[in-house]
């Protein structure tokens, strides 16, 4: 039996702080003022047009970060940012990239291509110069351009890449159960991870081949961001970056091989054995963009409750949301205001409910609890990396993370869904809890998306704390075939777009019930003698 089931079946004999108050009796009269109507009435501010969209370092920023400060005040929480202060300053680098001479191909024999941007590819400066470019430099399919010394897998070869730009697959091989998990994007599928890889091995540049399998969303979720300011935390002078970064559409990568006589599915076919070897296209690429960079002032907002048990205090679970997302961008319609209504003023609104119910507790907990609104994880999860990098606890002092990203504002559903599922002990606590509940925990289904390193918890296993990120489930009490392929619509035609908006017709009594749920696992490893770990041989194990 796990600890974790172990707990629950010896409930009535578990305290929750030197009060000796039962802690399910705790638990019972704290998820109480988690609220359908709360969340709605957090959420309808947080989305409204007044704010811009939450832009990193717009008016909305400021205001999103005063909100959330007034309320974690107004709740008693204790600031808990930098010098005693409700706000941690995270600094940002703000480079936007207009394309001054656009892409173009030439293949040895004198044929050229030129392609448009944003409908062909995108392109953004990965160094803060007035000016990036590729110059005629030489391109290289790379395949999935992964090199995993634990797989015995290496797409390089030990090719010199200095000065040449590298096209290259998203996701990682999943044909092979034994390898790369199969089915499971592991972070070797990221393109985030095909970025950097590339420049530590000298390249300049890379073009990632979009598809809507591998990418988990449509090229115009791509095509949004072009021209639009991009964000880094400040680079370190060892740092390696590429000059540019771009993604092109698959019909592209498609005329970018046959401009230098190769066929783009045999060369995607090749890379799917370990024996693959980078093949040189006989093309060169030339694009180059004008750059204007600012210094940017953001932060995240952190409030907490102190724990109370002498043994325990100084240890604390951190609950994330972020609160940006992309503020005014290119236009649909006559609408240029992205909302981010679900992405991400659903999962604050979650956080900010969660603050409130431990705020009430009947019991302090044994355990500290840290609330984290953290800021531009759209841009690279850049909030959280800041924390992780200068964290205001000891990492180690830090054993738990609970991520909220988006919440079901679908209707109640009989399962909930948890990604990351058996990545460490947290699931089987989930697992309990939702029982005991009278419902299900399950793995999220698609795997293949790499969700668990695409929000803010990545930054916390990254440093070794076990985390969890819950998403909604698919099993609805009510007209569930209707439901399901509503939510399955929105990938699709509202993600990143101005669409996302918040709707008073929106039924959150479903993310209600999964933020109690939430709840009641936070309190419960607040109050566990024995802080969670990863599951033996898990990918972040040897970080802990």
């Amino acid at each position: 039996m796990s600890r974790s089931i172990l707990a629950l079946a010896l409930l009535a004999s578990v305290t929750f702080a030197p009060a000796q108050t039962p802690l399910q009796s705790v638990i019972d009269a704290a998820e109480k003022h988690i609220t359908a109507e709360l969340l709605g009435a957090h959420l309808g501010f947080l989305a409204d047009d007044l704010l811009e969209g939450r832009g990193v370092g717009t008016r909305g920023d400021y205001l999103s970060r005063l909100y959330i400060k007034a309320v974690f005040e107004g709740l008693g929480l204790e600031a808990a940012g930098t010098d005693g202060k409700w706000e941690q300053e995270v600094p940002i680098i703000g480079i936007n990239a207009q394309v001054s001479r656009k892409l173009t191909a030439k293949a040895k024999d004198g044929r050229s291509l030129s392609f448009t941007a944003p409908r062909d590819y995108t392109a953004f400066a990965g160094r803060v110069d007035n000016v990036t470019e590729w110059k005629n430099a030489e391109l290289v399919f790379i395949g999935y351009g992964i090199d995993a010394p634990e797989q015995e897998w290496d797409d390089y070869k030990g090719v010199d890449l200095a000065g040449k730009v590298v096209l290259v697959m998203n996701n990682d091989p999943s044909d092979d159960p034994k390898l790369f998990a199969g089915k499971t994007r592991l972070y070797y599928g990221r393109w985030s991870y095909k970025y950097e890889e590339a420049a530590r091995r000298g390249a300049i540049g890379v073009i990632v081949i979009h598809t809507t399998p591998s990418a988990g969303y449509p090229f115009q979720v791509i095509q949004t961001g072009q021209g639009q300011e991009r964000f880094w935390l400040p680079f370190a002078k060892i740092e390696k970056t590429l000059a540019i970064r771009s993604w092109c559409s698959e019909d592209a990568a498609r005329s970018l091989a046959a401009l230098g006589g190769h066929d783009l599915d045999e060369l995607r076919s090749k890379a799917e054995t370990r024996a693959f070897r980078p093949v040189p296209l006989g093309v060169t690429v030339d694009v180059a963009t004008t750059n204007t960079v600012r210094i940017i002032k953001s932060a995240n907002v952190l409030g907490k409750i102190p724990g109370t048990d002498p043994g325990l205090r100084d240890e604390a679970v951190v609950v994330t949301a972020h609160f940006d997302h992309l503020g005014k961008g290119r236009p649909v319609g006559d609408d240029d205001v992205y909302n981010g209504a679900l992405d991400n003023a659903s999962g604050m609104s979650a956080l900010l409910a969660l603050a409130k119910a431990c705020a009430n507790l009947d019991a302090p907990p044994r355990r500290t609890i840290l609330f984290a609104a953290v800021t531009a994880e759209e841009s690279g999860l850049l909030g959280s990396l800041y924390y992780a990098r200068n964290p205001t606890i000891p990492p180690k002092k830090i054993i738990a993370n609970y991520n909220i990203d988006g919440i079901n504002i679908w209707g109640p559903t009989k399962d909930i869904a948890m990604i990351g599922y058996g990545k460490n002990s947290l699931t089987d606590l989930a697992a309990a809890v939702a029982k005991r509940r009278g419902r299900v925990l399950v793995a999220n289904p698609e795997t293949d998306k790499g969700y668990f390193y695409r929000s803010d918890h990545f930054s916390f296993a990254r440093i070794g704390v076990p985390s969890a990120y819950f998403k909604a489930g698919n099993d609805f009490h009510e007209r569930g075939d209707v439901r399901r392929r509503i939510k399955l619509s929105y990938t699709g035609t509202r993600y990143h777009q101005p669409s996302d908006e918040y709707d008073a017709r929106w039924n959150l009594e479903g993310g209600a019930l999964d933020t109690r749920l939430l709840l009641e696992c936070l309190l419960r490893t607040v109050a566990d003698d024995d802080p969670p770990t990863w599951t033996p041989g898990d990918e972040f194990e040897k970080l802990r």
